[in-house]
This record gives C-alpha cells, structure tokens and sequence, in this order.
C-alpha cells in the first residue's frame, strides 16, 4: 500500500534526522578518540615516572631504601654486640632477621621487574640477602653469646656478603652507566658502597 504524500514526507524527515543523529555520533565518537590519543601523547611525555631512566636505575630507585636500611639494621646488631648485653643483641639479631626475610621479598620482586644486563645482578643481590638471612639465622643460634667461634663465624659471613653486595652493585653502576644514567644520582650515601 502506498504511501499518502504527508506521511511519505514524515518517514523522509525521519530518515533524514536518523542519517544527521548518527553523523553527528560518528563525528563526536573520532573527535573523542583522537583527543584521547593526545591526551595520551602528551601525559606520556610529561609523566614523572622516570621514563628517561634506564631498567638498571628504575631497579636501584627501588633497591636503595632496601640497601640502607640493611645498613641500619646491621650497625644495630654490631652495637649492641660492642655493648655485649645478650639479651638486646637477640633483640636486634631478631628484628634483623624478621626485617630481612621481609626485604628478600621484596628484593625477589624487584629482579623479576628488571631488564636488561642488570637483570641478573639484581637476581644476585637475591642471593647475597639470602645469604644475610642464613647468617643473622646462625647469630640467632648462639643466644647472642658474642665472642663464640659460631657468632664470629656468622659475622665474618656478613662481611664477606658485605664486600659481595658492594661490587655487585658497582657493577650495576656500570650498567646504569651503560644506559645512560649517573650512579650517583640513583645510589645513594645512605648505602654506603663505594664504587
């Protein structure tokens, strides 16, 4: 049946108001998308999450408060060992220790996250926290008996970790280095390594 001449109107006014309806949600639609590339764009290129920063330094800004206080933790388990009160040296043997266990978690995370050449020097600075844990275990083991062979046994341990997590480190710098960052600016005073 054919249309009257007033509705065959009607039904070209809707469609016509249908095609400008869905223009207009296609032009909206591309503008929102494009201004969201942009947006995009440019909050990437001001964001301040270290972008610039090699994976070597981006793990070091992680790393760093781990390995000072490691630090902190270690010179209170040595003074408290120079006071020679038993008891306050298995406190901080203790505290060292829960606090370490801690920190080789979060170590663990770290490496997992790092790239490139210092990937496997984080995953080294694992072990060495590993190691540190079995020592400041072995110092719990003497029941703070200080001048025991087993507690000098476990402080020599420490020292020889120590000297290990230094140079892993200082090979770090050398990465960073590599990827153009400055150590200096990502391994801090606090750490007390020398490279």
């Amino acid at each position: 049946m054919p249309l009257t001449p007033a509705a065959e109107d009607t039904a070209e006014a809707r469609r016509s108001a249908n095609r400008g309806w869905a223009t207009l949600v296609i032009v909206v639609a591309a503008a929102a998308l494009a201004l969201g590339a942009l947006m995009w764009r440019l909050t990437g290129s001001v964001a301040p999450s270290g972008g610039d920063e090699g994976s070597a330094a981006e793990a070091m800004d992680e790393f760093a408060p781990i390995a000072e206080r490691w630090v902190e933790e270690r010179d209170h388990v040595t003074a408290e060992a120079d006071l020679g009160d038993s008891d306050a040296v298995i406190v901080a043997v203790d505290d060292a220790a829960a606090w370490t266990e801690t920190a080789v978690d979060d170590l663990a995370q770290i490496a997992a996250d790092a790239d490139g050449g210092s990937a496997p020097l984080y995953q080294r600075l694992v072990a060495v926290f590993d190691g540190r844990l079995d020592a400041l275990h072995r110092l719990q083991a003497t029941g703070g008996a200080t001048a025991s062979a087993e507690w000098a046994a476990a402080e020599a341990q420490l020292d020889a970790l120590g000297a290990e997590s230094d140079a892993i480190i200082c090979d770090i710098a050398g990465e960073m280095r590599g990827e153009g960052d400055d150590p200096d600016a990502h391994i801090t005073p606090s750490m007390d390594v020398a490279c």
